[in-house]
């Protein structure tokens, strides 16, 4: 058998006391530590012990195949699609109450305009026929004062 070595030190790891000299590692061939335990800080509670020694188990992914689940979705799958489902129709419903309170909207404005029109055009309408008026009233008068035929009533104002 092989002579029982000094116990070895981690490069790096401090000592944990000042009685513990360091050591280095011995490079002979096989990895450095192969083997070796890394003295360290102990446990404060039982717990952490028990969970140092128990088995990791591996993370559980959000969609396994449906073959390890005997064919059918998943419990998660089955409530992701109803929230997605749920949630689906949320939006839905939001955008066409925005859509239709909007359409309803433009609906009254469109009314409004169309009367807005109908008036402006009332309104040019009027001003058409004044203008003929007045141009009516203007050659009228153009035409008595030029008529040499009536007396002059300017002079004796």
């Amino acid at each position: 058998m092989a002579a029982p070595r000094p116990p070895r030190v981690v490069p790096g790891e401090a000592s944990e006391s000042d009685s513990e000299p360091e050591l280095l590692v011995e490079t002979s061939g096989e990895p450095p530590g192969a083997g070796l335990k890394v003295p360290g800080e102990a446990s404060e509670t039982d717990e952490e012990e028990e969970e140092q020694r128990r088995p990791k188990t591996p993370p559980v992914l959000a969609e396994e195949p449906a073959a390890l689940w005997g064919g059918g979705p998943s419990l998660l799958q089955q409530r992701l699609r109803e929230g997605t489902g749920r949630l689906r129709g949320a939006v839905g419903s939001a955008l066409r109450h925005s859509y239709g309170s909007a359409a309803r909207s433009l609906g009254g404005l469109g009314g409004a305009l169309g009367r807005a029109q109908v008036t402006a055009a009332a309104a040019a309408h009027c001003l058409r026929l004044a203008r003929r008026d007045l141009r009516a009233v203007a050659d009228t008068i153009d035409i008595v004062t030029a008529c040499h035929l009536l007396p002059d009533i300017r002079g004796q104002l």
